[in-house]
This record gives structure tokens, sequence and C-alpha cells, in this order.
């Protein structure tokens, strides 16, 4: 039985565990550039150390990306950003009790 693959902008087609991969990659990345440049992480919405754990999340969203046939959005710096996890569920509106 084949994977199902998703295509990128270019025609290329990629497996839910390359594009995991490649974006996992991409966050690990982002943690390490700002632990570097700041000394520790934070989340970028609130910019507290305290809204733990720290996630990084996508602008335009895995699903949006894999049915629009731009999957390589995901794996990009600016499709990517650091957010505490209370933030995060916020931002994908799966925290409606704190009314943001």
């Amino acid at each position: 039985m084949n994977k199902p693959t998703y295509s990128d902008s270019f025609g290329n087609r990629w497996t839910t565990s390359q594009i995991d991969r490649n974006s996992n990659n991409t966050a690990k990345e982002l943690l390490q550039e700002q632990q570097w440049e700041h000394g520790y992480n934070f989340c970028t919405k609130c910019l507290r150390n305290d809204c733990v754990p720290i996630d990084v999340s996508h602008t335009v969203s895995r699903k949006e990306a894999k049915e629009n046939g731009c999957v390589e959005i995901l794996w990009m710096k600016d499709n990517q950003e650091i957010l505490g996890r209370n933030c995060h569920q916020i931002k994908d509106k799966l925290n409606i009790q704190n009314g943001y």
C-alpha cells in the first residue's frame, strides 16, 4: 500500500513523515536561534518565558498547506512562530475560556 503524498508549489511530492521531519528541523533551528540570541526560550506572543511548554506554531496550518499543494511553506521559518502552549491554544482557538 502506498503512503499518501502531498505536493509542493514546484510539483514535488512529499510524504507526511518527510513533511514532519523538515518542519520539525526548522522548529528546532528557530528555538536554537532564540536560545543563542536571548539565552532562553520564550513565547513571542506574550514575551514570557513562563508560558510553558514552548511550542512552535505554523501560521499556515499543515492541513491548509497540504490541501493547497504548498507543503514547502511548512518548513519555512517565516511560517513558524515560537509560542507558549497557552498562547498557541488561544491562537488555534482551542482555549476559548481565556476570551482572546
